[in-house]
């Protein structure tokens, strides 16, 4: 696989509409007050600790830099690649946006970035080097605000009541889907649904393709994985739709609604990223996490992915941006970010006296579960194509009933079309 250890890989514009929609021009540098453009999926008006803690980061930093302001767009990731193309064509690229690990080269090529100041370089104590955020020319243009990897979460009062342990393996997975399907639950939950660029599946399978230790590229960027060992993930998804222990609307399914039904209590396990580890604390008591089953091949270990702050291309404003990209993946702003069970991404955040606390127990055993248990991956610029193949895989898995070798190749095929 294109991976490091320790280092991180990681148009047609509609004027109108990206005026509507909260993307107009914002106020050059002039020495005056700055209002700062800035996309990002999460919403500060929610009441769940992730979007808390945004809100107090942004409220924080606008109190101490009262002479920039920002004006924040809630923007899914979906539509954000489809956005963002079409606003820095037209100019009206926001000056910070946040964007998932694995599609920051797509994005670069597709000219969505301004590169990072100079500035930036002298941050130096990121966590895992930042070499590989970098464009087209070979210049640096997003940093790592979070760091997270997959673990299995379960239910554990549907295991007691199934008689069922904690499984340690996919085979046991699928055991224990099939025995909690039988008493009326989603067995396990993942869904085929390619809104929000199909991110169950394609996390899932990122972190996957990690533990078998395989290649999803080629180093000319074509996609190359179908192979035996990847074959262990399609064969783990069809075990699954014969056990009948896949959700009845798992083509439709997203991200979302399976973190909606873990949280509920009708889902009884699923493979989902570590920033849910404390919503689901909060949300359900009996939603428990672990490391990864075992492949049959591999080990435990999945991929490092999270996500970034860069700078729009064309922003009037990179001084100011960059502050407030560095404020916000820096010790203060960490340590808040912290407190919804995000791994912040610099050594001096650590340093901070909330992780001194009993309340930060969960948090640093996150981090450092994401440190054991994850490597970073190099990504080719075709991410998208990659994941939108995973879920018309999926959908075909369960609808034609493709084998597990079949899904795997026709989502490489999809990849390289």
């Amino acid at each position: 696989m294109i991976k490091k250890r320790w280092g991180l890989a990681l148009v047609t514009a509609v004027v109108a509409s990206l005026a509507l929609s909260g993307c107009s021009p914002s106020t050059p540098e002039s020495g005056g007050p700055v209002t700062l453009n800035y996309w990002d999926f999460l919403d500060p008006s929610q009441d769940n600790p992730r979007s808390k803690a945004l809100k107090e980061n942004i409220a924080n930093f606008e109190a101490a830099n009262p002479d920039i302001k920002i004006n924040l767009s809630v923007v899914s990731l979906g539509d954000m690649l489809n956005r963002l193309p079409q606003s820095a064509a037209a100019g009206q690229a926001p000056d910070v946006f946040k964007m998932f690990t694995p599609i920051v080269p797509q994005m670069a090529s597709a000219g969505v970035y301004s590169p990072l100041p100079d500035a930036a370089s002298e941050v130096t104590d990121w966590l895992r080097p930042t070499d590989t955020f970098a464009g087209p020319d070979g210049k640096q243009v997003a940093v790592p605000y979070e760091y997270r990897t997959c673990a299995l979460y379960y239910n554990q009062k549907i295991l007691s009541q199934i008689g069922a342990a904690t499984p340690t393996t996919y085979d046991e997975v699928v055991d224990v889907a099939q025995k909690a399907a039988a008493a009326g639950f989603t067995g396990f939950g993942t869904g085929f649904s390619d809104t929000d660029n199909s991110a169950i599946i394609s996390t899932f399978f990122n972190c996957f393709m990690t533990q078998v230790d395989q290649e999803i590229w080629t180093r000319d960027g074509k996609a190359d994985f179908a192979t035996q060992k990847s074959e262990e993930f399609g064969n783990f998804l069809a075990k699954l739709r014969d056990a009948k222990a896949l959700g009845s609307n798992v083509v439709s399914d997203t991200y979302g609604t399976v973190a909606d039904g873990m949280a509920s209590g009708t889902v009884a396990m699923s493979v989902m990223g570590t920033e849910r580890i404390v919503s689901f604390a909060s949300q359900n008591p009996d939603v428990k996490w672990t490391t990864l089953p075992k492949a049959t091949t591999g080990d435990t270990t999945g991929t490092t992915i999270g996500w970034t702050l860069g700078i729009g291309n064309g922003s009037k404003n990179t001084e100011a941006a960059w502050k407030f990209i560095e404020y916000m993946t820096g010790p203060e702003a960490g340590a808040k970010m912290a407190t919804g069970g995000e791994v912040p991404t610099r050594a001096a955040t650590y340093e901070q006296p909330f992780f001194s606390t009993p309340e930060a127990k969960v948090v640093n055993d996150i981090a450092a579960y994401v440190k054991s248990n994850s490597e970073p991956r190099t990504y080719s610029d075709n991410w998208t194509s990659l994941a939108t193949g995973l879920s018309q895989a999926g959908q075909k898995l369960t609808l034609n009933n493709l084998s597990g070798s079949e899904f795997i190749r026709s989502a490489q095929d999809a990849a390289n079309k």
